[in-house]
């Protein structure tokens, strides 16, 4: 079974392979991410955007999308469900919202965060550091470390950087040799500095705008270019930050 999420919608789809108990794997494509879901006898026991797992994962996406494509295959499952149906449904519209007010004062997760003072619970932020790295330090779901980001800029004890989580990756891409071969790179051609030498926040500050790294970032996940560690929540990231640069075009300079 396949399709197109404007001829049938992602909700009603779910709810029709629950109802029908279906086993299986459903793949879709969401918005520029790739989703999976395994279902055992219509209920979801396992679910992610690539290699990033779970409700964590799946409550970053929206129930009624603008479009997409889905193949469901037809197959043996086991696991155990994340929550049942109905509950899990709820939470992920419950998440979701969050997630939608959450972003209306930062892009992204991998938006890094500067404290104006050490006071708790806001001195993990002191120096900067992302809402996942917040997160991992205090040892909480994302989504609690996401409300407390929000709050705090709120209420102005944090402030945003124009830093990301990501700038901290290196990445070796072989047409980096190109430039040892004489070969001149073009103006917006960041693959000739991807020898694993510098960061990407090195490379941004080299003078090649967000922009365009996180573009290049964005195609080579797609294509199974690069695989960074964590490529799904990364993916999720960078299309988040698209987003809100398409939405508010001067968000680069923020």
């Amino acid at each position: 079974m396949e399709g197109n999420l404007e001829t049938i919608g992602l909700l009603e789809l779910l709810e029709m392979i629950h109802q029908n108990r279906r086993s299986g794997e459903l793949r879709l494509e969401v918005e520029g991410l790739p989703v999976h879901f395994r279902f055992l006898e219509g209920e979801v026991v396992s679910g992610g955007i690539l290699d990033w797992e779970g409700l964590e994962a799946i409550s970053t996406l929206p129930l009624q999308p603008r479009g997409g494509s889905f193949r469901f295959t037809s197959g043996v499952q086991t696991g155990t469900p994340l929550l049942r149906f109905k509950a899990l449904i709820g939470e992920w519209a419950r998440l979701y919202d969050e997630w939608t007010r959450f972003r209306q004062l930062y892009d992204s997760p991998s938006r890094v965060l500067e404290a104006l003072r050490a006071s708790e619970p806001y001195g993990v932020f002191v120096g900067g550091k992302s809402v996942r790295g917040a997160a991992r330090v205090w040892e909480v779901p994302l989504i609690i470390a996401a409300e407390r980001a929000w709050r705090g800029l709120r209420e102005g004890d944090l402030v945003p950087l124009r830093k990301y989580a990501w700038f901290g990756l290196r990445i070796r891409h072989p047409t980096a040799r190109r430039t040892l071969a004489g070969q001149a790179p073009q103006p917006d051609d960041i693959t000739v500095h991807l020898d694993g030498s510098r960061n990407l926040g090195a490379i941004v500050q080299s003078g090649y705008s967000i922009n365009l790294v996180r573009r290049y970032l964005i195609q080579g996940i797609r294509k199974g270019e690069i695989a960074p560690p964590g490529k799904g929540w990364l993916l999720r990231d960078l299309l988040w930050e698209e987003e809100a640069e398409q939405r508010t075009p001067n968000a680069e300079q923020r």
